[in-house]
């Protein structure tokens, strides 16, 4: 099994760039195709930039991230300090009910994202944010991630 850590400072300015080369790296050495490969980097992304710009607001804070990889799956665990937000519990009902041509732009990445990873589970753990992502090893047609959480 492959364990690593990153902790990264919010207002880091290449920290999209830092994630997504920690998830290249994970999902590299798990061997995931590059479809998985691409939805697990978009949906750690996600995560972590709604963590710096909605939960820190803006305002100094840490990012940590830890991953592993064993012999059938990648989990990549993202905590904070923020207040606590469930991204599973989003509900982009509201959005969605609205025509397209009169949407607001933002709001759909956590939806895109969250729906393709294998699992996602959501805790507030002694004062933190734990937000853990897993994406299981397979090849096919299946790639695309059902989403389950």
């Amino acid at each position: 099994m492959l364990a690593c850590r990153l902790r990264i400072d919010g207002q880091h300015a290449s920290m999209a760039g830092v994630v997504a080369d920690f998830v290249e790296v994970l999902a590299g050495e798990a061997g995931l195709d590059p479809r998985q490969t691409y939805w697990l980097r978009l949906a750690t992304d996600e995560i972590t930039t709604n963590i710096v710009q909605h939960g820190y607001r803006g305002s100094a804070g840490v990012v940590d991230i830890a991953g592993e990889v064993d012999q059938d799956e990648v989990r990549v665990r993202i905590e904070d300090d923020a207040p606590p937000f469930d991204p599973g519990g989003y509900d982009p009902e509201p959005r969605l009910s609205v025509p397209p041509h009169q949407r607001d732009e933002g709001g759909y990445g956590l939806l895109l994202a969250m729906g393709k990873v294998d699992e996602f589970h959501y805790e507030f753990a002694d004062g933190r944010n734990r937000n853990t992502l897993i994406m299981r090893l397979r090849g096919g047609s299946d790639a695309d991630g059902p989403g389950r959480r």
